[in-house]
């Protein structure tokens, strides 16, 4: 049985327009290859995804859906040590041509670099 504290609730979600704004307008960067993250200090106790995976960066369903399961898998497990940060995680064009292995290599340094400047704010 999965413990419930891992799942991905409502709660965890960035849902509206208004919520996305604000992230994308007093926002952190982290970039790497395949993605970038914005972040913002949110005044919950919980860290709230939102994904904006575009199809002129992934033609075809497939793939979107893989780079979204793979983000929300990470964010799930990560969780815990996010501290209240609305993130906002966007493709990048080269992600297309990448395999599986480096993009969940890319989205591990990309969690990784993020806890890094967290460390510094």
């Amino acid at each position: 049985m999965i413990n419930a504290s891992f799942k991905f609730q409502q709660e965890l979600r960035l849902l509206t327009a208004k919520d996305f704004s604000r992230v994308f307008d007093k926002a952190f960067k982290v970039n790497n290859k395949a993605f970038t993250l914005l972040a913002r200090k949110n005044n919950l106790k919980h860290p709230r995804l939102g994904l904006v995976i575009a199809k002129k960066n992934l033609k075809f369903a497939y793939q979107r859906n893989l780079v979204k399961r793979l983000l929300r898998e990470e964010f799930r497990v990560r969780q815990h040590t996010l501290d209240g940060y609305d993130l906002v995680i966007l493709t990048r064009r080269d992600i297309a041509v990448l395999p599986k292995t480096d993009i969940i290599r890319l989205r591990d340094d990309l969690f990784d670099k993020f806890h890094k400047k967290c460390k510094r704010f």
